[in-house]
């Protein structure tokens, strides 16, 4: 209903009364889809063409992703089950992130159950199955016909699949909205869903394409050859649907971009103002003309079309040498036209636009674009947040409730259940710093602080002890290796306080012989130029015997040499203390025959010096 407004001029006159046009009736209605298919579309070449809108849905679907964790403590066999399936062959978070991009952009992701089965041509003849790529076939009116592998006839094959249990065959596809139909009876709130094949998939069937006659299911090839549409099993596929209102076409979830087609529609037509303002103002158009002086007029004094062809020649030449210096007999005049693109561009309105754009998106301007508000306590960041755990939610009882689902019907897998990591959307280092205090305090467990981090208990009790357990098997060898060191360095010490302790009483001696010289030669004739050496032969003789022939002969040097005698049991009975401080070394046992009584070895043998009983390296005591 138009709205009718009186003027001055038409007060008492309804006839001279003007009818403004409806505001919404605006041209971007014009282009607005009538249907969900063209709205489909629509959707589709703005995610592609338009790097805005394509940042927007990306982030959307990319931000809440975190990594896949099980619910409860696993058996190590299970674990890499489904981690294999899971990361290798699903690759669950690149497929959720698919799964996002249809559901941000369409406002709806449909996906199936598929089996890929391993097809057999059964002669009709001879009854023997042959697998389909060793069969020479042709595809004919929807029928497999050749001659048979066995009994050569020419025969109209029949199919028969077999199922193979094995994860490689277990696929989730994606299937596009534009090629969905949906039966919705508001009034009971049921749904039925059926699939119309792709003209592409349709030409290669009925070419006779045989990389997909290979596997493709026989329903489809029927429903072609019937002109039907293939009817979904609820079973075999999962809708996601955005929320919509309560109306006749409930059974669609209505896109992300759909209140925003009337400002994508405006912000084109500015970029294609701007398109148009760069073409025709961002390079300046020169001119050369004459200059009319006071004294001569060129139109008058010249021909000008010789004078054209002077300049051009000038100009080739000065673009063939930039230093060429032209010379021209009269005034030349030079001007640009245009290159004011600058000041005409649409810039400003295109940024109002496209914040208008991200308004209507229902997503935050610093998500976007990022800015310093964008903080722990904004209240657009909490929004966003809730949004994204809601999404998580469905992503959630999609994987738990129908992928492994399908896993553990058709693999035969143990019950588990997923959830993901932790997700936040900034770190609250407040938040974080008050858990820590609750925790020091005893508030709250560990448990609820490490959630507070996202990071998982049960794996972090896992890396904790196996941390713990290579941290002491080094702990040990790096204290076998200290123990060891120090014990070396103890036996080369001693060691070189032996040689500096003998050193020492040689040096004690050698000024006993020096005092006692003249002793010396008259017990000796004749003594040699180191007298230490002769004691020290007497000392190296007298540990070659036993004890009473060391006794015999020293009492015998008693007699005959007293001071060398008593110089001589000096040096036994230092030798002696020697032995005594070192530490005894491990027995060795000397091998033995059967039967034969043990011996054992050392490498120092007990003697007795003097009065006093104690070891030595002798055989006998001095």
């Amino acid at each position: 209903m138009a709205v009718t407004r009186l003027t001055e001029a038409g007060l008492g006159n309804g006839l001279n009364a003007r009818k403004y046009p409806n505001p919404f009736f605006d041209i971007s209605s014009t282009i607005i889809p009538k249907n969900i298919k063209t709205l489909f579309s629509y959707c589709r070449n703005f995610f592609y063409t338009n790097g805005f809108l394509r940042n927007v849905i990306t982030k959307l679907t990319e931000y809440p992703i975190t990594d896949v964790l099980y619910v409860g403590e696993l058996d190590e066999i299970t674990k890499k089950k489904y981690d294999s399936y899971l990361h290798e062959s699903l690759k669950i978070k690149s497929f959720l992130i698919e799964v996002g991009l249809d559901y941000f952009t369409y406002g709806n992701s449909f996906i199936a159950t598929q089996f890929n089965p391993k097809r057999f041509l059964a002669c009709p003849n001879c009854k023997e199955k042959h697998p389909i790529n060793k069969v020479e076939y042709k595809f004919r009116r929807y029928n497999f016909e050749g001659p048979c592998p066995k009994c050569t006839d020419y025969v109209t094959f029949k199919v028969e699949d077999q199922t193979i249990i094995d994860k490689s065959n277990l696929k989730f596809v994606r299937l596009s909205p534009e090629n969905i139909d949906i039966e919705y009876n508001p009034i009971t709130g049921d749904t039925q869903y059926y699939y119309s094949m792709p003209n592409k998939i349709k030409q290669r069937i009925m070419k006779g394409d045989k990389s997909i006659l290979k596997n493709i299911p026989i329903t489809f090839i029927e429903s072609l050859s019937e002109k039907k549409k293939i009817t979904f099993n609820s079973e075999n596929l999962y809708h996601f649907k955005r929320p919509t209102l309560a109306e006749e076409d409930m059974g669609w979830g209505k896109p992300l971009l759909l209140p925003a087609l009337k400002e994508v529609y405006y912000l084109q037509l500015l970029k294609k103002g701007n398109e148009a303002i760069a073409n025709e103002h961002i390079v300046p158009k020169k001119s050369i003309f004459p200059a009319n002086t006071t004294g001569i007029d060129p139109f008058t004094q010249m021909s000008l079309g010789k004078w054209r062809s002077k300049i051009e020649e000038q100009v080739n030449k000065w673009k063939t040498d930039p230093n060429h210096i032209g010379i021209f007999p009269i005034p030349i005049g030079y001007q640009e036209l245009g290159g004011n693109a600058k000041m005409l561009m649409l810039t400003p309105e295109m940024k109002f636009i496209e914040e208008s754009i991200i308004n209507s998106l229902g997503v935050p301007l610093e998500f976007i674009k990022g800015g310093t508000t964008w903080t722990g306590s904004s209240i657009s960041l909490r929004i966003v947040e809730n949004h994204f755990l809601t999404y998580r939610e469905l992503l959630l009882d999609f994987v738990n409730h129908f992928v492994l689902s399908k896993v553990r019907t058709h693999l035969q897998y143990p019950d588990v259940k997923i959830k993901f990591k932790k997700f936040k959307m900034t770190d609250d280092s407040e938040a974080k710093q008050l858990a820590i205090n609750l925790n020091q305090t005893g508030k709250i467990s560990d448990k609820m602080l490490l959630d507070e981090f996202g990071i998982d208990v049960i794996e972090n009790e896992k890396q904790l002890k196996a941390s713990k357990k290579e941290y002491y098997a080094d702990l040990i060898e790096t204290r076998k290796a200290e123990a060891e060191a120090e014990g070396i360095a103890t036996e080369i010490m001693a060691r070189y306080q032996v040689r500096a302790q003998h050193m020492a009483q040689r040096e004690v001696l050698r000024v006993k012989t020096e005092l006692f010289q003249e002793e010396l030669a008259q017990e000796h004739s004749p003594i040699p130029d180191d007298p230490v050496k002769l004691i020290e032969k007497f000392v190296q003789q007298l540990v070659l015997y036993n004890l009473d022939e060391q006794e015999m002969m020293l009492a015998q040097m008693k007699k005959d040499m007293p001071i060398t005698a008593s110089m001589v049991v000096e040096q036994l009975l230092f030798m002696n203390r020697q032995y005594a401080e070192e530490p005894e070394e491990e027995e060795a046992e000397t091998p033995k025959k059967e039967g034969a009584p043990k011996k054992k070895v050392t490498k120092k043998d007990e003697v007795k010096v003097g009065p006093d009983k104690k070891k030595g390296p002798t055989k006998g005591s001095a």
